[in-house]
């Protein structure tokens, strides 16, 4: 991040691609340092350690330099929001193509590249931006395939055709500018674009449209990885689509797909049962008092305990650590077996009581305290294994915590101390060192 060093770097980038508008460095915080041409040298802004630019300077070809003022239309806050959740969502290795319209008044014809740089100590994004007659002139002479029409579409709803003579109605207008729709000479283009601004949902399926009695295919193929600030779109005529289709060649490809795909599927399974079973776990709990109830009728078992309240001590008259660490007890061990239910609120034989003892101010309260208690004596990270609620039932409240098998061991922290507990019939059971080693080889 140091001026001296990020300058000349990417004023040798300027010297060798012409296209080359400017440069960026960001982080988690926004942006930190941005080099620009501007007529008469380079605008270099320094930024601030918790993001923005702190000062301007301009920079001439013969080395000597001045401050300036600002750097022009610059809306700090929003270019650094962009900024930092592009680069919460950016991956090592990636490079996200985005339209720059969003935070720069110049609309959809600046592009940017971004991808990250990785050292030891730190991690940056650098955002490359450079007009979109880049990309133009690069898809214009590409190779095409089969698709006749290809285009750019934003989600702001332009177009912009590539190549094949197209023309805008407006006279005057760049090729390079992207049009409204119904700017758009190309009755093909501008139908597909009709429909994907219509429905958006489209934007990830091949979609049809007729267009003087002919069908046509398009498709569109998002150039951000995450998002879909812009798109590369094709158009393909049917005849071409239905006799591909029917090659031997297309058929023998399309089996092998299949077969791919069934192995990628069979894969995935495997690995993320896990997941899918704990999600069908969650979906599967009961959040009505009529599911309570029924849950209530078939009396403590390994996968459900009664506690009457959270933290009251109704032996002692007051709130006790020792309720607490017997909540937080059964909620280990349930996630260290096969899950289960803790109904706080209910008496040992069944008796809906509610919780009235702890002395809540809300049921929001509540579930914050219990919620708590889990990141303090097992862990924040065990929280996606548990699913609590409050429910009515007879006019009483009732905490619901319905506990999912955890993949890694639940240990319960106490004190100074930690401890391992399992379901053993309609208790939990605390394991010695010896039976929680042989408990993991098990698991």
């Amino acid at each position: 991040l140091n001026p001296s060093v990020l300058r000349p770097a990417f004023d040798a980038a300027f010297q060798k691609h012409a296209n080359l508008a400017a440069v960026r460095v960001s982080d988690g915080s926004g942006l930190r340092y941005l080099l620009t041409r501007r007529s008469g040298g380079l605008l270099e802004g320094v930024g601030k350690s918790e993001g923005g630019i702190e000062r301007w300077t301009l920079w001439k070809p013969d080395g000597t330099s001045h401050a300036v003022q600002s750097g022009g239309q610059f809306d700090e806050k929003v270019v650094n929001d962009t900024l930092a959740d592009e680069f919460r969502h950016l991956e090592p290795g990636q490079v996200n193509w985005r339209s720059s319209y969003r935070i720069h008044a110049a609309g959809e014809s600046w592009l940017t590249a971004s991808s990250l740089v990785v050292t030891a100590d730190k991690k940056m994004m650098v955002s490359y931006i450079f007009p979109i007659d880049a990309v133009v002139s690069q898809l214009d002479g590409a190779e095409k395939g089969s698709a006749e029409k290809v285009f750019l579409f934003w989600d702001s709803g332009k177009v912009l055709p590539i190549g094949n003579g197209t023309k805008v109605r407006q006279s005057g207008a760049k090729a390079s500018v992207a049009l409204p729709v119904h700017d758009v000479s190309d009755p093909i283009i501008a139908a597909a674009a009709t429909r994907l601004m219509t429905a958006p949902s489209l934007k990830n399926v091949p979609l049809s449209c007729r267009v003087d009695g002919s069908v046509w295919w398009t498709y569109l193929l998002p150039l951000s990885v995450f998002g879909d600030t812009m798109s590369l779109g094709v158009a393909v005529p049917m005849m071409s689509v239905v006799s591909t289709l029917g090659s031997d060649t297309f058929l023998q490809v399309f089996g092998g797909v299949l077969v791919l795909l069934a192995g990628i599927a069979l894969f995935f399974l495997h690995r993320n049962r896990a997941r899918i079973e704990t999600l069908g776990m969650r979906h599967a709990a009961s959040r009505t008092a009529e599911d309570m109830l029924r849950l209530i009728a078939d009396g403590e078992g390994p996968g459900l305990e009664f506690k009457q309240t959270l933290r009251f001590n109704l032996k002692a008259g007051k709130n006790g650590k020792e309720i607490e660490h017997a909540n937080m007890k059964t909620v280990a061990a349930f996630m260290n077996s096969e899950g289960g239910t803790l109904l706080v609120g209910v008496a040992d034989n069944g008796v809906i009581t509610g919780f009235g003892e702890d002395n809540f101010a809300s049921e929001d309260k509540a579930l914050l305290h219990f919620n708590n208690l889990v990141n303090q004596y097992i862990g924040p990270e065990f929280s996606r294994y548990l699913d609590s609620v409050v429910i009515t039932a007879r006019g009483k409240q009732v905490i619901r915590a319905f506990c999912m098998p955890a993949k890694a061991p639940a240990i319960l922290k106490n004190g100074q101390s930690e401890e391992f507990y399992v379901r053993s019939g309609p208790a939990s059971r605390q394991l010695s060192l010896s039976q929680f080693y042989e408990w993991l080889q098990n698991h």
